[in-house]
């Protein structure tokens, strides 16, 4: 990652798990163009994406997203959860930052369950300073957040109104972060969504070498929940032997009664495993 205390910008596309970004803002335009890079690269890669903010701020992520990827798709599948600051951390300041600190275990640990690989979390902190008390305590927090996500692999941004807020305490904070979340990023070479109905995921763009890992790892998770799994291949533009290699090998990781259905199979697809000789009874070829 590129990222650091010196406030350097981060790379969202390769994005180490536990990764606990800021980013200031001048406007709402800007709020919202960081918020849905963060979110879109988050949902590209298969993860469950909290965003905290409020009612105005969720339509427009919703309405920036619209021309990257389905994301009231992602809202209905479970994906993408949009919540109040309020709903997530609460309306009175916590006996001990401990406590909120539980909720965010909780919520990794319910991502997993759902058949996410991980969790990232982007959250709209104008309320914390009211609820915490002082910029100090606000400081403690990011201090907790800093090590408690590198203990449970949940990546965050911390989105902080500039105009709030002066240069020595914008400073203070950055130092409480690894990196900057940027306004725009790279758009991924793939994008992994998770689908509920049917189970599954589906899966645009290029798969090779170089984002192959994000499949398995997308695959892998939503099998464990439910192990007779769908995935839509209509969109995908290229795929490489490691890529089918891949859907080979977690169909052959199934129980016996677990499948893995590949829908609007592309012909390189087919033809890498007509070549290689990659068919496997739980991989099933769908039309």
């Amino acid at each position: 990652m590129s990222g650091g205390h010196d406030g350097s910008s981060a790379s969202l596309g390769a994005l180490p798990p536990g990764t606990h970004l800021c980013a200031f803002h001048r406007d709402p335009g800007e709020l919202t163009r960081i918020a849905a890079t963060f979110v879109g690269q988050g949902l590209s890669a298969g993860d469950r994406l909290l965003y905290v903010t409020t009612d105005d701020g969720a339509r427009a992520l919703l309405d920036e997203l619209r021309d990257q990827l389905a994301a009231h798709d992602a809202v209905a599948s479970g994906q993408l959860r949009i919540t109040s600051f309020a709903e997530a951390y609460g309306t009175r300041r916590p006996d001990d930052l401990d406590a909120v600190a539980d909720g965010f275990r909780a919520a990794a640990d319910q991502a997993r369950k759902d058949g996410f690989p991980g969790l990232r979390v982007a959250a709209e902190m104008d309320g914390l300073a009211p609820l915490l008390g002082s910029s100090e305590e606000v400081l403690n927090w990011e201090r907790l957040c800093t090590g408690l996500q590198r203990e449970l692999g949940v990546s965050s941004v911390c989105l902080y109104d500039a105009g709030t807020l002066d240069e020595e305490y914008r400073e203070l904070l950055t130092r409480e972060h690894a990196g900057l979340a940027p306004e725009v990023a790279e758009s991924p070479l793939a994008r992994f969504l998770a689908v509920d109905e049917p189970w599954g995921v589906r899966i645009s763009g290029e798969v090779d070498i170089s984002n192959d890992e994000l499949l398995h790892r997308v695959l892998v998770s939503r099998a464990a929940v439910m192990p007779r799994m769908h995935v839509d291949l209509h969109g995908l533009a290229f795929a490489d032997l490691r890529t089918v290699s891949r859907l080979r090998s977690v169909a052959a990781s199934l129980p016996e009664s677990g499948w893995l259905a590949l829908h609007g199979v592309p012909a390189v697809v087919r033809r890498i495993l007509d070549v290689a000789g990659l068919h496997h009874d739980r991989l099933r070829l769908e039309s």
